[in-house]
């Protein structure tokens, strides 16, 4: 395979992007902010004769994140996007059969995509996230393959030793197909060329890691296998490597620094050497297989690397420390210390006093013979100072005291103000999640549908035959066999989030939204015959399970219409009609405001009382 391009640039673009990362990194103190995290936060710490008081505020609300917005079982509702209105029952098929695919593979547990997402997430804090999304295999001699063609079946003028030599190679077939899911460690990721805010508009992106010498030499498709082999391996000291110290003599002499790059200009997906820098894979690719979590964006530059939120966090964390160490420095510094008047105890008392256990009893010759002295006060101040920076902590970083498991200070309608508040900014953060795992989904079932040519075994979640009035199937696990072509039916398909499987906290929230959805369901039954009205109300409350939506118009329709049978009957035997409207038709008449018409009237009666 020719090489595309040529290696002396590829060795220029990795100086300057080292060159770009390191700026940035530094401007951040990406480095100390990883040492925060695992509670290194006194400087030069490891040199101190004694351990500092620390109280890592950061650890724990980056856990606490962590556990409100990364699923430990991770669920996506998939939907198609169709406009065919006679199509809509085939697409909505087709889209619970993507639906358990994607979850069936998510799901799995070698796959390892919660600890992938959560190891990017907690990255995002510090630097950036990375989600790589890619297809692997082991590749095989097919064994159904045809006999090769040689060259002499096509030339009888060839001699014998060269008519043996194989036209063609004997075609391969993948076995043990799956999706992978990696964190690529933001420290090892560079971007370069055009830089951009969209990684997908970057002249090229790409990250290093470390590997095995034979391993890389047993890939197929290799160019400059002779490079490979006389390159020299990394040094012990190289940073960003796992277990540098422990490995053993062997591994150190046989391990390569290998970049992995994605040029977007050529569409090329490279595997680099980097000493020297050598060119040993090439390959061309459709779509960007990482997926990056930035959650904040620079103002000073228009480009990829972002402002880390624990970057704020520093300053209150710095001070919670310090007054904390204050007390304990002036607890250990202080002991008890008494003052005695002259004169006042004889001897034996004395030493009784300073010998004696809890509750001896001495005598004095004078009230307050022996006093107390007081140690020096700290203020208060400095107590106060330990709650304003863990509340300044909590503010930057959006963390309510719910979510903290702390008890409000203030009164029940200051701390519901403050709530809804902090559930806005929890929503967004909650929002930008989702998408960022959404598009890693979209990923999952694109490789399927793209890559895969054997069978997959996917969970049913949807039973054959539950409908509307039908009665509910025991629970089961249903499996069945699918394949790409299962994918390839011509409906496009949008991917969210389950937020019931985020967290308990999205789950209770979810709850309320259904609860609401069908109060008002039950309050204004007129929406009901109007599918826009019952999409619309549904989406202001917040509820957005399609398929749920849909069951519960039914159901509403069903027992409106019962409800307007039951009133026809009534008056057709003469009973009464109720006078009284339906709680929706009262609160519908309180909150409308009257028309002029009745103003007018009204006026009228008031000025023609007053003339009276």
């Amino acid at each position: 395979m020719k090489q595309t391009i040529d290696d002396e640039i590829w060795s220029d673009r990795f100086k300057a992007s080292e060159l770009y990362y390191k700026e940035w990194s530094t401007h951040f103190k990406c480095d100390i902010l990883e040492k925060y995290y695992e509670g290194t936060q006194w400087r030069s710490q490891g040199q101190l004769n004694y351990n500092p008081y620390v109280i890592n505020k950061i650890f724990e609300t980056i856990q606490i994140k962590i556990a409100q917005f990364i699923p430990t079982f991770i669920a996506f509702l998939v939907s198609s996007k169709t406009g065919n209105e006679d199509d809509i029952h085939t697409a909505a098929q087709s889209a619970q059969l993507k639906e358990d695919i994607l979850n069936t593979i998510v799901q799995d547990p070698e796959n390892n995509f919660a600890e992938e997402a959560e190891q990017a997430y907690k990255d995002s804090f510090f630097r950036f996230g990375i989600l790589e999304v890619g297809y692997s295999a082991d590749w095989i001699l097919n064994p159904n393959a045809p006999k090769p063609l040689l060259k002499k079946d096509t030339d009888i003028h060839l001699s014998t030793e060269k008519g043996r030599r194989l036209a063609e190679e004997p075609p391969e077939i993948p076995q043990n197909e799956r999706v992978y899911f990696k964190h690529v460690p933001a420290k090892t990721f560079r971007i370069g060329g055009l830089d951009h805010k969209y990684l997908s508009r970057c002249g090229w992106c790409g990250y290093y890691e470390f590997i095995d010498k034979d391993d890389l030499l047993s890939l197929p498709k290799l160019m400059n296998e002779d490079r490979i082999s006389g390159a020299e391996s990394v040094r012990g000291n190289e940073p960003n490597r796992e277990s540098v110290k422990l490995d053993s003599e062997r591994y150190s002499r046989n391990t390569l620094k290998i970049w992995h790059i994605w040029d977007l200009r050529s569409h090329l997906h490279l595997l680099i050497l980097d000493s020297p820098v050598v060119t040993v894979f090439q390959r061309k690719f459709q779509r960007l297989p990482l997926f990056d979590l930035r959650p904040d964006r620079r103002l000073l530059t228009n480009g990829f690397y972002p402002v880390p939120p624990a970057y704020h966090w520093l300053s209150p964390q710095d001070e919670y420390n310090e007054t904390r160490e204050m007390l304990r420095s002036h607890r250990r510094r202080f002991v008890r210390k008494y003052q005695a008047v002259e004169g006042m105890v004889d001897d034996e008392e004395m030493e009784k006093f300073e010998t004696g256990g809890d509750g001896t009893i001495i005598k004095v010759k004078r009230e307050n013979a022996i006093a107390p002295i007081e140690n020096a006060r700290l203020g208060q101040e400095l107590n106060e100072t330990i709650a304003i920076s863990a509340d300044d902590l909590n503010r930057i970083s959006g963390t309510s005291d719910e979510a903290r498991g702390v008890a409000d200070r203030t009164t029940a309608t200051q701390a519901n103000i403050v709530n809804q508040r902090t559930a806005l900014r929890e929503t967004k953060e909650r929002d930008r999640v989702a998408k960022w795992l959404s598009a890693a989904a979209r990923e999952v079932l694109l490789v399927v549908r793209d890559k895969f040519t054997s069978r997959v075994l996917i969970k049913l979640t949807a039973p054959e035959g539950e409908t509307l009035f039908s009665s509910l199937k025991a629970s089961q696990t249903t499996y069945k066999y699918i394949t790409s072509e299962d994918l390839k039916d011509g409906y496009d398909f949008k991917i969210n989030v389950d937020l019931t499987s985020m967290s308990s906290v999205s789950q209770v929230l979810e709850k309320q939204r259904m609860l609401e959805f069908l109060s008002v369901l039950n309050q204004f039954p007129m929406i009901a015959f109007s599918p826009y009205l019952v999409r619309e109300a549904a989406y202001r409350i917040g509820y957005r399970n399609e398929k749920a939506i849909a069951e519960f118009q039914q159901m509403a329709l069903l027992m409106e219409l019962a409800r307007m049978n039951q009133l026809k009957q009534q008056a057709g035997q003469g009973i009464p009609m109720p006078q009284n409207g339906t709680a929706g038709q009262q609160i519908v008449a309180q909150q409308t405001p009257p028309d002029s018409e009745k103003i007018r009237n009204q006026l009228q009666n008031q000025l023609g009382t007053v003339m009276q």
